[in-house]
C-alpha cells in the first residue's frame, strides 16, 4: 500500500482548511446579506399650457411639443427582513437644471408622501434639455401681449403634483429585486471648445479657421447602464448615463426631451412599454452633441440611414445599452451592498477681479439701454454684486451638496454644476469601484437668494486659462481650485464605502 508523504498531507490539510473557509464565508454572506428592494414610477411633465423655454438669452415660448418631458423615478432599499438599512430615491427629469425652488418642492413632496424617508437620500437629476420650461418668473414686459403662459412657479407646482403621483407608483411597486450593471460606448458628446493659435478658446468656435489648433479637452463616450429585474427575471427599471446635455435641438419652440425622447421610446420597445428609464447627464460642461467638424460626412450617413440627428444619436445609445444588457443579464445580484451618503462642501468661490468687475459693469449698462430683455443683464449684474461683497468677505465660499451612492460594485456620485470632463476623468480613474458614474446638474443650491448659481459651469484649469464662454467669471460660481476640492472630497467618500 502506497504511503502518503507528510508534505502531501499538509497540502490536503491546507486545501481542506481553505474549502472550509470559503464555505463559511459563503454561508455568512448568504445568512447576513441584505436584500435589494426596488420601487419604480414615471409620469409625463410636459406642460399643458404655453411656457417660456429655458436655455437661451432671450425668452422663447412653446408652440408645440416634440418628445414628452418625463419624470422617471426609482427607489432603492437595502433590507434585512423588515429593517431598511439604507436607501436612495433617484429621480431624473427632462429639465434644464434643478434650481432650488424645484428641489425644495420635491423634498416637501417626499416628506409628505414617503413616511420616515431621509430627505438626504433624494437625488434629482436634470437631463439638461434646453427645450423645457423656464423655472423662474418671466417678467410681464417680456411676454407677448395677449399670451397667457404657465410661469415658472406655476410649473414647479405642476411638477410637484405629478411627482406625488409617481411616488405613489413607487410605493405600490416596491418589491424584492435583482440588479446588474455594465459599461458600453457611443459617440454622442463632442468637446465644444475650439482652441486657437493665440491661446484663446471659444465655445462652438469654428474649426475651419486657419488658426484653429485643437479641441480643448477629453471626450467621454462612456454609456453607463444599470438594470433591475423582479424575481421572475422581468425588467422593471434601468439607469442610463451619457456624458452629454440633451441639446441637439436647443433653439426651437417645442417642448422636448431632445435625444432622450427617442432613446426612451426605443428602449421601451425592447424592454417593456412602461419601464421607467432613469436618464442621467454625466459630467459634460465642455461637451455637447453638436458636430464640430466632418459635418457633411456625418449628415451623409444620417441620410443613408434615413434618420435625423436625434434619431441617429438615439440609435447609438440604444445599441450600446442593448449590447450591455445582453452581456450583464447573466450576472444578476439580489444582495448588493447599498450605501448612500450626502456630504456638504464649502467650496471657494471664483474671485472677481477689478478688471472683470469693470468689464461686466460696462456690458450691464450697455445692454440695459440697448436690449433690456437680454439675459446677460442679470448675468453681469450677479458678478458685479459678487465683487462688491469682497470688501466685507475677501474669501467667500459656496456651500454645495454631493451625494455618493454605492450599489454593489458601482459608484454613483453627483454634483450640481456643469462640470468639465477633466474632473470626472479624475474621479473615474481614481475610484476603487469597478464602474463609477459621475452625474452633473443634480439637486440644487439651497440659497433662496440666487437660484441661478445652481447650474453654473465649473471649468478645468486649462479652460480658465483659455477663457471664453463657460470658463469666464460670468459663467462660474466656482473655479478650478474648487473643482479640485470637489474631486478630492468625492473620492474620499467613495473610498470610505470600499474599506
Amino acid at each position: 500500500m502506497k504511503q502518503t508523504s507528510p508534505q502531501s498531507m499538509m497540502q490536503v490539510g491546507r486545501r481542506s482548511a481553505f474549502t472550509v473557509f470559503l464555505f463559511l464565508t459563503f454561508c455568512a454572506n448568504t445568512l447576513f446579506a441584505a436584500d435589494l428592494y426596488v420601487g419604480t414610477g414615471r409620469v409625463d411633465i410636459t406642460p399643458d399650457k404655453i411656457c417660456g423655454l429655458a436655455g437661451q438669452w432671450k425668452p422663447r415660448f412653446t408652440k408645440s411639443s416634440l418628445y414628452p418631458l418625463e419624470l422617471n423615478i426609482t427607489l432603492l432599499e437595502s433590507r434585512e427582513k423588515d429593517q431598511i438599512l439604507d436607501s436612495a430615491l433617484i429621480v431624473s427629469m427632462d429639465t434644464a437644471c434643478v434650481f432650488a425652488p424645484m428641489f425644495r418642492a420635491m423634498q416637501d413632496t417626499v416628506k409628505k408622501t414617503v413616511p420616515n424617508f431621509d430627505p438626504n437620500k433624494l437625488m434629482v437629476c436634470a437631463t439638461h434639455t434646453h427645450s423645457a420650461p423656464y423655472l423662474s418668473v418671466i417678467p410681464a414686459e417680456q411676454i407677448p401681449k395677449g399670451m397667457e403662459i404657465m410661469n415658472g412657479p406655476e410649473y414647479v407646482e405642476f411638477v410637484a403634483k405629478r411627482f406625488e403621483t409617481a411616488l405613489g407608483q413607487v410605493l405600490k411597486t416596491r418589491q424584492k429585486a435583482q440588479y446588474s450593471y455594465g459599461l458600453g460606448h457611443a459617440v454622442v458628446a463632442l468637446n465644444r471648445r475650439a482652441v486657437y493659435a493665440d491661446g484663446t478658446a471659444v465655445m462652438y468656435g469654428k474649426t475651419n479657421r486657419p488658426d484653429f489648433r485643437a479641441v480643448e479637452g477629453f471626450e467621454d463616450h462612456d454609456v453607463h447602464s444599470i438594470f433591475f429585474w423582479n424575481m421572475k427575471n422581468e425588467p422593471i427599471a434601468m439607469f442610463v448615463s451619457v456624458a452629454c446635455p440633451s441639446q441637439e435641438e436647443e433653439g426651437n419652440k417645442q417642448a422636448s426631451s431632445d435625444f432622450w425622447g427617442p432613446v426612451k421610446r426605443d428602449l421601451r420597445q425592447k424592454f417593456g412599454k412602461d419601464i421607467p428609464v432613469v436618464t442621467m447627464c454625466g459630467a459634460a460642461g465642455d461637451m455637447s452633441p453638436h458636430l464640430r467638424y466632418q459635418q457633411q460626412a456625418e449628415y451623409r450617413m444620417d441620410r443613408l440611414r434615413g434618420l435625423n440627428r436625434l434619431e441617429e444619436i438615439a440609435r447609438r445609445i440604444v445599441v450600446a445599452v442593448d449590447d450591455t444588457y445582453n452581456v450583464v443579464e447573466k450576472d444578476k445580484q439580489t444582495s448588493p451592498i447599498l450605501k448612500h451618503k450626502r456630504i456638504w462642501l464649502d467650496l471657494p468661490e471664483r474671485k472677481v477681479t477689478k478688471d472683470e468687475y469693470e468689464s461686466c459693469k460696462r456690458q450691464y449698462e450697455s445692454l440695459l439701454k440697448s436690449d433690456p430683455a437680454n439675459g446677460q443683464i442679470r448675468w453681469n449684474k450677479r458678478i458685479m454684486a459678487r465683487y462688491e461683497k469682497l470688501s466685507k468677505n475677501p474669501n467667500p465660499v459656496f456651500r454645495v451638496p454631493v451625494n455618493v451612492l454605492r450599489l454593489g460594485d458601482t459608484a454613483i456620485c453627483t454634483n450640481q454644476f456643469e462640470l468639465y470632463t477633466d474632473f470626472a476623468t479624475q474621479i473615474k480613474a481614481q475610484s476603487p469601484a469597478v464602474e463609477t458614474i459621475v452625474v452633473q446638474l443634480t439637486n440644487a443650491v439651497l440659497d433662496p437668494t440666487d437660484h441661478m448659481t445652481g447650474g453654473s459651469y465649473l471649468p478645468s484649469a486649462r479652460a480658465a486659462q483659455h477663457g471664453g464662454y463657460g470658463a469666464i467669471v460670468q459663467s462660474n460660481t466656482i473655479g478650478p481650485e474648487g473643482g479640485q476640492i470637489l474631486v478630492e472630497e468625492t473620492l474620499k467618500t467613495i473610498n470610505e464605502f470600499w474599506k
